[in-house]
């Protein structure tokens, strides 16, 4: 009979990562088991009680209007909006018509790319231009190909992985490494390797051993330590030293990081109700217009999730969409408005002219909380926020397609007490939005910008590094770690 309920238990929890059951689920985690997530959940909370939007000023990240300098005119918008469905890219251009369209990029740029300044303005971007216009040339034709690789050569500085030229974004190749060949335990603050207790670890790489070492779950989906960093390299390896305190000194191997997850996503939305939990499936940031029913039964579960001791949030699949979703959900489960945990600027459309539209755009603003400067809207310092959630439990699944809003939506719930992140880092696509698309003039390549300046504290996101998590979960067999760690710590056996 024991060994009976056990199986039926393990069946459940596979469904449960699969998000496929719709039974009652026990929950009785073990008594060292349960008090070690407890007691990990406190430290999470005391991290996450001092996030923040950074105490500065946006000013510095604002544009001068006023000078001199060319921007887009009528003609220029006129342009834009004719050729926003064009999808013929042709294979060569004139070297007349390329120019032509790098002098209008770069107005497009100027009046409404929303990190222009933030990425040296004037100074950094008329170089650039420069530099294009010389490969470019006088004469004869160039071919797209090359042309495009010329834009993003020149543009190299950016790293907004929402800025696209010929379907190509501007986001480095970060990757995380790691190695979990060898534990590291960690003890009154102080870390050693797994068989060797006595022997503290003084630095990794010359750096404090918290660095690196995160805390993981293993093989066994119990929690441990392991190595990680993300890194911007094209090497597949890495060595580190470590320095013990008896003078030993060791070297360790970092890999890139496995934590492929589905390959196939089949539903956009599920929600799967247990006794005490329920598993969230969110697969999109559904946009009202696009996946009206999807966004409606979201929302509509929220006054059931309020009564469940645990929640699982699984965005591991979830690339982003409509940002305002994540605000929707944060009033209707906590009663407040969102305050997310960085600064927005925001360049009001150079296409919107009219006092009536201006008037109206004025007014959208202002329903987000964002105040007017000139061309500017913006949001600084929203205030600190971090809410009560009682003795409930949020657990949120991550990986590097978590991007967009779906990070929004992980850094909405670290607001929350009690909210425990397992994965990988994000993807790290925030501090910018997709607002805009369209085929450039002469070349019909593919253009995709933002107007918005998300301003974050480095040490928490940085563009294409992402939001780390509490728990790291990597390797060949994830479903069944995470099984395990559920079993484990969070309903039991």
């Amino acid at each position: 009979m024991v060994k009976a309920k056990k199986r039926l238990f393990i069946l459940l929890v596979c469904a449960l990562i699969a998000g496929q059951a719709s039974v009652s689920f026990p929950a009785c985690a073990g008594v060292q088991e349960k008090q070690e997530i407890s007691e990990i959940i406190q430290e999470i909370n005391q991290k996450n009680r001092k996030l923040d939007a950074p105490d500065i000023s946006l000013k510095k990240f604002c544009y001068n209007f006023k000078n001199n300098k060319q921007k887009l005119n009528k003609k220029d918008i006129s342009i834009m909006w004719k050729d926003y469905n064009r999808k013929n890219i042709k294979k060569n251009i004139p070297a007349v018509s390329a120019r032509k369209e790098v002098k209008w990029l770069f107005r497009l740029l100027r009046s409404q790319y929303g990190l222009y300044t933030y990425y040296g303005g004037d100074a950094k971007f008329a170089r650039a231009k420069k530099a294009v216009l010389k490969e470019i040339g006088t004469k004869g034709s160039i071919k797209t190909k090359k042309y495009q690789k010329l834009l993003h050569k020149h543009l190299d500085f950016i790293t907004d992985s929402h800025l696209a030229i010929g379907e190509e974004l501007f986001s480095p190749d970060t990757r995380l490494f790691s190695d979990e060949s060898v534990r590291y335990i960690k003890y009154n603050a102080c870390f050693y390797k797994e068989g060797n207790p006595g022997d503290k670890i003084l630095s990794i790489n010359g750096k404090k051993p918290e660095i690196y070492l995160k805390r993981a779950i293993d093989n066994d989906g119990r929690l441990a330590y392991f190595p990680y960093v993300m890194l911007e390299q094209k090497d597949n390896i890495c060595s580190y030293s470590i320095q013990y305190q008896s003078g030993k000194t060791e070297y360790i191997t970092l890999k890139p990081a496995r934590y492929v997850y589905k390959k196939n996503v089949k539903r956009m939305y599920g929600y799967e109700k247990y006794d005490k939990l329920a598993y969230i499936e969110m697969n999109q940031a559904y946009m009202d217009w696009e996946t009206p029913k999807e966004r409606k039964r979201f929302l509509k579960d929220v006054d059931d999730m309020k009564k469940k001791e645990q929640l699982v949030f699984d965005l591991r699949n979830n690339t982003g969409g409509d940002g305002s979703l994540v605000d929707e959900w944060f009033k209707k489960y906590t009663g407040k408005t969102l305050l997310p945990n960085y600064s927005t600027l925001r360049i009001r459309p150079t296409a919107i002219s009219s006092k009536r539209e201006l008037a109206e755009m004025d007014e959208f603003a202002a329903s987000y909380g964002l105040k007017k400067s000139g061309r500017y809207y913006y949001y600084a310092n929203p205030g600190h926020q971090y809410l009560d959630n009682g003795s409930r439990q949020i657990f949120v699944l991550t990986s590097r397609m978590t991007s967009s809003a779906a990070e929004a939506m992980t850094d909405a719930l670290k607001n929350i007490e009690n909210v425990i992140t397992i994965g990988t880092n994000t993807g790290g696509v925030l501090i910018n939005m997709a607002n805009y698309s369209m085929a450039m003039p002469y070349s019909g390549l593919f253009l995709q910008y933002g107007s918005c300046l998300q301003h974050f504290d480095s040490s928490y996101f940085k563009e294409s590094y992402g939001i780390e998590p509490d728990i790291y979960l990597t390797g060949k067999n994830l479903k069944q770690r995470l099984k395990k760690f559920f079993e484990i710590y969070v309903t039991g056996l």
